[in-house]
């Protein structure tokens, strides 16, 4: 994958659409071997495509193929492999229709657009940013070139009507698939503990784990003739994994945790609310971006500072006064409110010390979380976490859902 644009280099951009692409490849069996970002720079571009091109069989280039000065991968390309640009009508045509959808006028930068290395196999844009494909001489043979546009949802579009029919007709074959396996409430070296002796002599899966700030990755990757067979070679592997970490899964593949919450809360025909200080409303919305969140999230509180605490929650000041505003009695308090204040079934309360300073002399990463049961009891646990202030409010929220799941699923581990 060949990503062009100096942004890229500077910092101002992630390059998300060679993981895009890399996944994609993946599927098909294509293994990846290099991520390469190349600056706004004809001979630059030229220098990174022949030396690609001396390792690999197919080459991605993402970006550069907008209207503008800086948009060189079309030159680069042609100059890569001794060809002068031309001009193809089809192209021409179809950016100033997209225009005219538009109701408006394509201005005359944009027919740069429609200008390809002679001879290149070509695509309609999608947007205004055709396609196109080549192929380069190397030692080993013929080097496919399939340039593409860097807007992601354009990229996207032309993938699977341009690029895989070229995949096709190169005869490649196979799938890869990734299971994932989630797991929350457990560190990364207690769950690779538990899950390497249980793949270590399986050769048909390759084992990695990815810690985040939700919770560990556990990841079963199985190659096979097509994704079904990949999926179904790996399947063992993910039985075996699941059996051993028990209730710490907390989701299979693309169920993550707040996923695995709704559903659950929508099975037992149950409602949840939160009442959030350190998170500031982030549990709250995890859980909205999951479909069907409309039926088991009634809402919540966002108090972030003490009077709000007092003035939405209805917190007793003297407990404020006695225990602070991060502590056991005040979360517990607050989980308690939401429930009260909102007729959900469950409620939870976040509370912590997300820095930069200290709070009643607690050390950063001092956290409090509680859930509010329907019986009205309310359990409380504390922990240090460890991270800046956008981990430590990630990772408090990761506790509080992973405590519910929990419940939910009638366990009493802690989260």
């Amino acid at each position: 994958m060949l990503s062009i644009g100096s942004e890229l280099l500077l910092g101002d951009l992630t390059d998300s659409n060679a993981t895009w692409v890399s996944a994609r490849l993946r599927e098909r069996g294509v293994d990846v071997i290099r991520h390469l970002a190349a600056r706004d720079d004809v001979e630059e571009i030229v220098t990174a495509l022949h030396w690609l091109a001396g390792q690999v069989d197919l080459i991605v280039v993402g970006g550069g193929l907008g209207p503008t000065s800086d948009d060189l991968t079309r030159d680069a390309v042609a100059a890569a492999i001794d060809v002068p640009l031309e001009l193809r009508e089809d192209l021409e045509e179809a950016i100033i229709e997209r225009f005219a959808r538009m109701g408006r006028t394509m201005a005359p930068r944009n027919r740069r657009q429609a200008f390809v290395p002679a001879g290149a196999r070509t695509a309609l844009p999608v947007g205004t940013a055709p396609a196109f494909a080549v192929d380069l001489a190397a030692a080993h043979g013929p080097v496919r070139v399939v340039a593409l546009p860097g807007v992601p949802w354009e990229l996207h579009l032309l993938w699977d009507s341009f690029v895989v029919p070229q995949l096709d007709e190169a005869g490649v074959r196979g799938a890869t698939v990734t299971r994932i396996v989630q797991v929350a409430g457990r560190g990364e070296s207690d769950v690779a503990a538990v899950v390497e002796p249980l793949v270590e002599d399986d050769p048909t899966v390759v084992l990695a784990f990815l810690a985040k700030q939700q919770g560990i990755q556990v990841r079963l990757t199985a190659t096979g003739d097509d994704p079904a067979d990949a999926h179904r070679r790996a399947q063992p592997a993910v039985d075996r994994v699941v059996a051993a970490l028990g209730d710490a899964v907390s989701g299979i593949d693309g169920d993550d945790l707040e996923t695995t919450v709704v559903r659950l809360l929508a099975a037992a025909g149950q409602r949840v609310a939160t009442a959030e200080s350190a998170t500031a409303g982030g549990i709250a919305a995890r859980i909205a971006r999951v479909p069907g969140a409309s039926a088991v999230l009634d809402g919540g509180l966002i108090v972030y500072r003490d009077e709000a605490k007092q003035r939405l929650a209805g917190l007793d000041p003297d407990v404020l006064a006695r225990d602070g505003a991060v502590s056991a009695a005040t979360t517990r308090a607050l989980a308690l409110a939401a429930r009260e204040r909102t007729g959900a079934d469950w409620a939870i309360g976040a509370t912590a010390v997300a820095g930069p300073g200290t709070v009643d002399e607690l050390p950063i990463g001092t956290a409090f979380w509680a859930l509010a049961a329907p019986d009205g009891t309310c359990e409380v646990h504390e922990r240090i976490i460890p991270g800046d202030r956008i981990a430590i409010a990630n990772r408090l929220g990761s506790a509080a859902l992973d405590l519910l799941r929990l419940r939910l699923l009638g366990g009493t581990g802690l989260a």
